[in-house]
């Protein structure tokens, strides 16, 4: 994390000289952000031909080869997921799924060669022919494959814009309309050092795994969360022992039902705080019948900061499509 946070500072087009502004920024910098156990890139580091300026800095000024008046005042952004509220409490709900997957027989096969997934991705940091596009929101389908040592080779394509109206489609395509074309990247890495290792199916050992040897609070478990489940295939008894992680973690709200981006059903589960910075809302969405995580998003808070989007925007998202062991 260190490099990537060097990497972003030489990055941020923000220095302007003002010290306040500076330090606040060098301030959420510093702070965590993706915690991932094993050298993994985040879901923000593999965007197209540029390295991304996360969405929890502060200020960022938009720059590309059409110049910054072509593009709107505040950035296009995803509609918020809209889950159907119930009056239960966050434990009551993941100790009931969790009780009724904890049981199950375990599919996965025993010899496996690889593990396999798919998630498509946006985040407002998202960057294409090194190009920010503020006119309209382009998600990316990234497909991974992790072997047993760590290595994994991946590809990415972007998927079909989406606009709010078409006054931010005239305005993309008056900025050059990038992303009109799929955009696609592959890619390689190498074995780790050392590997993440197969997760217990305790409560108490699972909150170690998923610690990794830091102080887990609520803000790190929603980070840490979804970074497992991308690199992850785990079994009926870990899925539950990691819902009861979450239901013995204070700060989490039952949401109620919602239907995420892929259509399908799912329990979410929020969390309201200043993790990372700027005061933000994040959901997980979990399948009620698998225990599967099926969804995160960010939403920013009525402190935008000096990011052009509305409050309670969302700001990143991710889908996770597919999770399997290859034989």
């Amino acid at each position: 994390m260190h490099d990537i946070d060097q990497t972003l500072r030489t990055l941020n087009p923000v220095r302007t000289g003002n010290e306040a502004d500076q330090a606040q920024l060098d301030g959420i910098l510093a702070s965590p952000r993706r915690t991932v156990r094993r050298p993994r890139q985040s879901r923000w580091a593999w965007t197209v031909t540029a390295a991304a300026v996360t969405a929890g800095v502060i200020g960022y000024v938009v720059v590309d080869p059409f110049g910054v008046a072509v593009q709107p005042a505040l950035a296009a952004t995803p509609a918020p997921l809209h889950p159907r509220h119930a009056d239960r409490q966050a434990a009551d709900v993941l100790e009931e799924i969790a009780g009724r997957i904890a049981g199950q027989a375990d599919p996965r096969p025993k010899s496996w060669k690889s593990e396999h997934f798919i998630r498509d991705d946006w985040a407002l940091s998202t960057r294409f022919d090194n190009v920010q596009v503020t006119s309209a929101v382009i998600p990316e389908r990234r497909e991974t494959w992790e072997r047993h040592d760590g290595s994994s080779r991946w590809k990415s394509m972007s998927l079909p814009p989406q606009f709010q109206d078409g006054r931010q489609r005239d305005i993309w395509e008056k900025a050059g309309s990038v992303g009109k074309e799929p955009v696609r990247s592959a890619g390689t890495s190498g074995p780790d050092a050392v590997g993440a290792g197969e997760p217990p199916t305790t409560v108490e050992g699972m909150r170690t795994w998923l610690a990794d040897g830091q102080k887990l609070g609520p803000g790190l478990l929603y980070e840490v969360l979804p970074e497992r489940f991308q690199d992850h295939v785990f079994s009926p008894a870990q899925r539950a022992a990691v819902l009861r992680v979450l239901a013995s973690t204070d700060g989490i709200v039952y949401a109620g039902t919602v239907e995420d981006r892929a259509g399908r059903t799912g329990e979410a589960f929020s969390l309201t705080d200043r993790f990372g910075g700027l005061p933000n809302k994040r959901t997980l969405v979990f399948d009620p019948a698998t225990g599967n995580l099926l969804a995160y998003e960010e939403q920013i808070l009525d402190d935008t900061g000096r990011l052009n989007v509305r409050p309670h925007s969302v700001i990143e998202y991710s889908t996770f499509i597919r999770a399997e062991r290859l034989p």
